[in-house]
């Protein structure tokens, strides 16, 4: 039987070398494109939020409405979200991915993925089941977390290919 000790330490060993990966490939890809990480975290909230206002995205950046106006009007002109008037409260700008938004976002998720296939590849039938299996059961339960804890919602990441 696992202890709590040995499963933490194994835990917190695989998720660090997990994120540490998945996140340089992010982070390459961002540069790449030029873009901020609040920038990134702009486009994965209105993703993940549907249509927003600058204030939701300031409010979540702790940013002032004027900052995060300024980085939205670079986003605007790289035709990666639409700003439009709200026809309800000419004062309030509803905010919306484009297509080169999703695409850019989804090339972005592709960029964490990639390591991978060479992941698969290193590990033998058995072990990939077994870690299958083991992965399924954190999915389940970590699921069960999140849903029992009122107004959190988790987005479901896109799976990799």
């Amino acid at each position: 039987m696992t202890t709590k000790e040995s499963f933490m330490t194994s835990f917190q060993s695989a998720m660090g070398q997990v994120l540490q990966i998945s996140m340089r490939s992010f982070w390459r890809y961002t540069r790449k494109r030029g873009l901020t990480m609040p920038q990134m975290f702009a486009l994965r909230y209105i993703y993940y939020k549907g249509e927003s206002n600058i204030s939701d995205i300031a409010k979540e950046l702790g940013v002032t409405g004027a900052a995060a106006s300024q980085m939205l009007d670079r986003l605007v002109g790289q035709r990666l979200i639409l700003r439009q008037e709200d026809p309800h409260d000419r004062r309030n700008k509803r905010l919306t991915l484009t297509k080169g938004g999703r695409g850019l976002l989804r090339e972005s998720a592709e960029s964490q993925c990639q390591w991978l296939d060479a992941l698969f590849a290193s590990m033998s039938p058995d072990e990939l089941e077994k870690v299958t299996e083991a992965m399924d059961i954190l999915t389940e339960r970590t699921s069960d977390l999140v849903e029992a804890q009122p107004g959190n919602k988790s987005p479901r990441g896109e799976p990799c290919q």
